[in-house]
């Protein structure tokens, strides 16, 4: 059984060639200086050589004095192909902690972000908690990536912001598994284009958010030029993943027109509580329906 205080970072892994971007992750981790952390890495598919592959290759830095535990659990199913969604889901199944946090395997984070991230919804009535992202330019090549560049593009600053559009990359939150039901703790099965997105649309539909560090870098989002990253880039902008991206983006205006605002959410953002009010209908008030002081709530 884990600690109380413990985080379960999941990282959902299908590609046994990505050790060494898989390495870098799990090195960001051991570099936190929040303890303790427990990851859960997910692999899709994977042989029992290739487990066994994946623990001897990151048996070196998690040898490090006080790095943290690892859980490898395979999804075996056939089906779906792209199972991007159910790892997430069986990683959350596995972990025991009190947060929960998620990273894929070719980002990172900087040593503060989730002592800064994990503080918040500890000291506030908040169930997940916000950083910021930058994104670093990787030309990739077979042996080794080189980073051409960063730059800070997501630019949201709130809710109201997050609700029009996902600045939010998946490795940007933290959330306190005590505030909020086991059962809506999960990634729409058979969703693998804005899945975290539609996740963080559901949970900020109905518990409070903390945006407080939202404009902090806590960690980096690896920008491919091969084409390898789920976001629509021109290098992957087949007629195929144009199409996939029109459907997940029907899906999400569909939950954003259905999900609607719990009170406490409401209030937040300092309006009189309506049971009927939904995402896209507090969309369509706009933001001088909101007091000016509360559009970063």
């Amino acid at each position: 059984m884990q600690r109380p205080e413990t985080i379960d970072v999941v990282i959902r892994f299908h590609d046994a060639r990505r050790l060494a971007e898989l390495e870098r992750a799990v090195f960001s981790l051991v570099m936190q200086r929040y303890r303790p952390i427990n990851i859960v890495l997910v692999t899709q598919r994977f042989t029992e050589e290739a487990i066994e592959e994946t623990r001897d290759y990151l048996s070196a830095v998690l040898s490090i004095n006080d790095a943290p535990s690892l859980q490898i659990v395979n999804f075996s199913e056939p089906e779906p192909k792209d199972a991007r969604s159910i790892l997430i889901n069986v990683g959350i199944q596995h972990g025991a902690g009190r947060y929960l946090a998620f990273l894929d395997y070719d980002d990172c984070l900087y040593p503060e972000a989730y002592e800064l991230l994990v503080s918040r919804v500890r000291d506030t009535d908040a169930a997940i908690a916000f950083g910021g992202i930058g994104l670093h330019y990787l030309d990739m090549f077979p042996a080794f990536s080189h980073r051409t560049g960063g730059a800070f593009p997501f630019k949201g600053q709130g809710l109201f912001d997050l609700f029009e559009e996902n600045f939010c990359p998946i490795h940007s939150f933290v959330i306190d598994r005590t505030k909020l039901p086991t059962h809506e703790l999960f990634f729409e099965p058979y969703m693998y284009r804005n899945e975290d997105y539609d996740f963080l649309l559901r949970v900020c539909a109905r518990h409070l958010a903390d945006f407080t560090h939202c404009r902090t870098i806590i960690g980096a989002y690896s920008l491919k030029n091969d084409g390898s990253n789920t976001t629509l880039t021109e290098s992957a902008a087949t007629e195929s993943t144009r199409r996939s991206w029109d459907d997940a983006s029907a899906f999400v205006e569909g939950r954003r027109r259905t999900m609607p605002l719990a009170a406490v959410v409401q209030r937040s953002l300092g309006l009189q509580p309506d049971p009927n009010l939904t995402i896209r209908g507090l969309l369509d008030r706009g933001r001088d329906a909101l007091p000016l002081k509360l559009l970063k709530a």
